[in-house]
Parts: structure tokens; sequence; C-alpha cells
């Protein structure tokens, strides 16, 4: 009689063991999806700053550039509004093109 009533708690388990395999796997799977989605967040603000770096870092070596002997703050407000708006049409093809921000 011992026999007998072991048999359907030991599928009992067996079924609630996959069963809780299964639930696991769908939250790894869930999380992974979310890591991803974050990092291709990450790889297009990455995408979009470095040529901002590039430029201003340009910008800020001890060399001769253009607009230095000019009293005039023409030539930093065309470039910070040059970066603002390159990073502005930027984000909007992201966002409209591919939809990832």
């Amino acid at each position: 009689m011992c026999l007998a009533n072991l048999i359907p708690s030991r599928s009992l388990l067996s079924r609630a063991h996959s069963n809780y395999l299964a639930q696991i796997n769908i939250r790894m799977n869930e999380r992974a999806e979310q890591t991803n989605d974050i990092l291709g967040k990450l790889t297009v603000v990455g995408t979009i700053v470095l040529p901002m770096n590039i430029v201003t870092g340009m910008w800020g070596m001890n060399v001769l550039v253009p607009g230095q002997n000019v009293d005039s703050l023409t030539w930093f407000w065309s470039l910070a509004g040059g970066l603002l708006a390159f990073g502005l049409v930027c984000y909007f093809i992201a966002k409209r093109v591919y939809g990832i921000v």
C-alpha cells in the first residue's frame, strides 16, 4: 500500500519539476530580451555621441583651428548648433526608422 501511494506523488513531483524548469526558462528568456533591448539603446547612444566627441576633440586640441583668430563666438555657436542638430536628426532617425529609442 505504501508503494501505491508513492507512485502518483512521484509523477506529480516530476510534472511540477518540469513546469518549474519551463517557468525558469521563460523568465530567463524575458531577461535576455530586456538586456538586448537595453544594449541596443546604448549602441544607438554611442553611435550618436562618437562623431560629436571627435568634432569636439578636434576643436579642443592645441592646434590652429578655423575661427580661432575671430573675436566673436560665431564659430562656437555654429559648431554647438551643428552638433545639436546632428544629435536630434540621429535620434529621430533611430526612433522612426529603426524604432529603437
